[in-house]
């Protein structure tokens, strides 16, 4: 499962730094999941809270006032993810945690933080 969040973090992440106009070094994009990371078996309790950090590098400065439209972006992004995963038990899933904190650091190269803590029961 870790491996499948992953993919589906770094797809919706990717497409809203493509929405946004950001130019990133894609080789760069690393997403490491911290010790408060969870996932249940959905079928006995659908529980899961990936936390963690999304890290790259990028090409050019971004534009002004990007950093507040991606991270808006990408907090709408869980709840609509969950409204559409499909359980095999027919429960739905709901957003307890949808912490989001997008932080663009100044430097050569200057780097994208997103720092995630999403939960859903």
């Amino acid at each position: 499962m870790w491996d499948q969040f992953r993919r589906l973090l770094l797809g919706t992440v990717v497409e809203a730094m493509l929405a946004e106009d950001l130019q990133v070094a894609f080789a760069s994009i690393q997403i490491e999941f911290d010790r408060n990371s969870a996932f249940h078996v959905p079928r006995l309790d659908n529980y899961m809270r990936f936390s963690g950090e999304l890290r790259a590098d990028l090409l050019a400065a971004p534009a002004p006032a990007v950093e507040a439209r991606l991270e808006t972006r990408l907090r709408a992004a869980w709840p609509e993810l969950l409204a559409v995963i499909d359980i095999p038990i027919g429960d739905r899933l709901t957003a307890d945690r949808n912490v989001i904190d997008v932080v663009f650091e100044r430097g050569t190269p200057e780097r994208l933080r997103v720092r995630f803590d999403l939960a859903a029961d």
